[in-house]
């Protein structure tokens, strides 16, 4: 379809388009067709191979329609941009989710936290930033597996602050612990002998993951000073992607402990 008749994208992207990523999609041949709300014609995911169509000359590009509404076609611009190409910034992608949890205040901050690629605590957090006046205060919230379950409401004391009662919220009790120097080699030691880790797929997957990231302090500062500077900052959103997931599963596995 025509460019001219694509509308503004609603994207998440708070810096805009980035020339760098257009100049190297424009010598790419076959780009996939961008994704666009049929409703607004705006541009739901692929505004840099629109901007290398037009820096090849071209003033035409293949589309694929989208028809749900508004809010939905924003949750799939988040979804679609953290999951390819370009990575979201941890602000844009905190940013998203405060905008997918005013639109979707019934979603749980698990659902929430896959939609906008953080940590359900981050998801969490970023809720618990917002006032009632922005969202209500729902007595269910639909999981991501599809299931609704109740929500303890918050606990306020009389005495309480404004701002602070903005920020208050339900937290799962917790006994005091003490400080502990975690032995990584020794835990990891232990694990590889564990049978339920090493006789399947997944388990072995983990152990490999584990040994990648046990490094002592000096590796790291090797691993820094061979990343060129042109690249320390996508190497950066790189390593804030993975520390997400890092966390995603941390959470997951105490509530598997609980």
């Amino acid at each position: 379809m025509p460019i001219s008749l694509l509308g503004e994208a609603d994207s998440p992207r708070q810096a805009g388009v980035n020339a760098e990523h257009v100049r190297v999609l424009t010598g790419v041949e076959n780009l996939p067709p961008i994704l666009v709300h049929r409703h607004t014609m705006r541009v739901i995911d692929g505004m840099h191979r629109v901007q290398a169509a037009l820096a090849r000359g071209e003033d035409t590009i293949e589309v694929v329609f989208f028809d749900g509404d508004e809010a939905a076609a924003f949750v799939l611009a988040v979804e679609l941009n953290g999951g390819h190409g370009l990575p979201l910034t941890l602000a844009d992608r905190r940013t998203a989710a405060a905008r997918i949890v005013r639109a979707y205040p019934e979603w749980s901050d698990r659902r929430i936290a896959a939609a906008a690629g953080i940590s359900p605590k981050t998801a969490g957090a970023v809720r618990a930033q917002l006032s009632s006046e922005e969202i209500p205060q729902m007595r269910e919230r639909l999981g991501l597996d599809g299931r609704v379950r109740r929500v303890a409401p918050r606990t306020v004391p009389a005495h309480t602050t404004e701002p602070e009662r903005v920020q208050a919220r339900p937290a799962r009790a917790k006994q005091p612990q003490p400080e502990r120097q975690l032995d990584f080699g020794a835990v990891i030691y232990a694990l590889r002998r564990d049978p339920s880790l090493r006789f399947n797929e997944n388990g072995r997957t983990l152990l490999r993951m584990l040994d990648m990231h046990h490094l002592p302090a000096a590796g790291w500062s090797g691993i820094i000073g061979a990343v060129p500077a042109h690249c320390a900052s996508v190497v950066a959103e790189l390593a804030r992607e993975c520390a997400e997931a890092w966390l995603v599963l941390a959470d997951e596995l105490d509530e598997k402990s609980d």
